[in-house]
């Protein structure tokens, strides 16, 4: 068995971005950037007003018992108007071109307006409401970096920049097979011996979740002949191949080998992780096969550890897998065993900071414990006893108290 540290770095080094292609900026969101964006205006791109109100020189309110003559009016969307004359003010609405000379814009609110003249209750602070050309971006500025998922605030930047359409990677296609004879269809009440299937449905909605759109294979009987008609069209519609059960030491536990005969390279078959450990990662030519094992908590975690991984770094993102954080442990917790362990847990925002609190499960198979997780508590293999209020990592697969602390993404 290999450590985790080692499946991610096999999995590092047999993974490598998609090509680029270009994407509608409308459709774009949740995309990975293949290649910077560059601003190539300033922004403000000229002097512009923050406020509805007047454009005035310092030394034109030194006397304010003196009203001032009101030249003209400029609208969001003018041209430039002539610069400010000394003696004159202008009236410019929010976002409008403010004339050349303007030392400071005095709101609508503060003056009083009659007969053309313009009367002020009190003088300016020098700049006040006024937004200088390039003061918030100037043009050349790299807005968005190569590897960077587009976030809805991402889509404003890029359109300033004139970024549409954008270039990003292609998302890696996903083929979703389920493996066991005892498994049928959800829609199905289950017979004796037989089990719903749970995982087919799970593996596509975490894949929805990350912005793929999987195939699905639909169930695979543990026989030779139905595995090998799997694996031999493999790589046909599809970047990966996504198994769950088979992957075992049971006599029907037959992916890893027909997946070798193949032609698949086992890259790794046994992971020294909790839970989990038999997981499977396989390559042929430019197909990628991983094999979960059958339980559904194995299934999920596997796919949040390493299959979350493995399609980020296809995607072409610069910071790949789940998230993790740093959390205080609500509870004590006893030693771990020898292999690294991922119990699931919920991690909270509280005084500042994240609190996680283990779930208690009985087992790889308690999926009604992991669909409450919004998080895996990483215990490292043999580590001892953890008490209360000690500092632990987490990582996170669902949504977190708005009050959490900056997320690192590292691996």
């Amino acid at each position: 068995m290999i450590s985790v540290e080692e499946a991610l770095r096999i999995l590092a080094s047999a993974t490598a971005a998609l090509p680029a292609q270009d994407c509608p900026l409308g459709e774009a969101l949740g995309r990975v950037l293949a290649r910077d964006v560059v601003s190539d205006v300033d922004w403000p791109p000229f002097d512009t007003s923050a406020m509805d109100g007047y454009a005035v020189r310092l030394a034109d309110l030194q006397q304010l018992d003196r009203p001032l003559p009101e030249r003209t009016r400029v609208a969001a969307g003018d041209a430039p108007t002539s610069p400010l004359a000394p003696g004159e003010v202008v009236r410019v609405m929010t976002g409008a071109p403010i004339p050349e000379g303007t030392e400071a814009i005095v709101p609508v609110e503060r003056v009083r307006r009659e007969s053309g003249l313009v009367s002020f209750e009190a003088a300016p602070e020098p700049g006040a409401h006024i937004r200088r050309r390039g003061e918030s971006i100037a043009s050349g500025t790299v807005l968005l970096t190569a590897g960077r998922r587009l976030a809805p605030g991402d889509t404003a930047l890029a359109a300033l920049a004139g970024a549409d359409p954008v270039s990003v990677f292609r998302r890696p296609r996903v083929t979703i097979a389920v493996t066991g004879n005892e498994l049928v269809d959800v829609s199905r009440r289950p017979g004796a011996g037989q089990l719903r299937d749970s995982n087919g449905p799970m593996l596509a909605a975490l894949c929805r979740a990350s912005g793929l759109s999987p195939a699905l294979a639909g169930r695979v009987a543990d026989q030779a002949e139905d595995l090998e008609r799997l694996f031999g069209n493999a790589g046909a519609g599809e970047d990966v191949l996504l198994t769950s059960g088979g992957v075992s030491a049971g006599d029907l536990d037959l992916l890893p080998g027909v997946a070798r005969g193949s032609g698949f390279e086992i890259l790794f078959h046994g992971v020294s992780v909790r839970p989990g450990k038999p997981i499977a990662f396989g390559r042929r030519n430019d197909t990628l096969w991983f094999g979960l094992p059958g339980n559904p908590v194995s299934t999920a975690v596997g796919f949040q550890l390493f299959v979350r991984y493995a399609l980020d770094r296809l995607e072409g993102n610069a910071r790949p897998g789940a998230p993790r954080v740093s959390a205080r442990l609500a509870t004590a917790l006893r030693p771990a065993g020898p292999r690294e362990t991922y119990r699931d847990a919920i991690v909270r925002g509280s005084d500042g900071e994240l609190r996680v609190e283990p779930l208690a499960t009985r087992g790889s198979h308690d999926i009604a414990a992991h669909a409450r997780a919004n998080a895996l508590l990483r215990l490292p293999g043999g580590s001892g006893p953890l008490a209360a209020g000690s500092m632990v990592e987490c990582v996170l697969i669902g949504e977190v108290d708005s009050r959490q602390s900056t997320v690192d993404r590292s691996p």
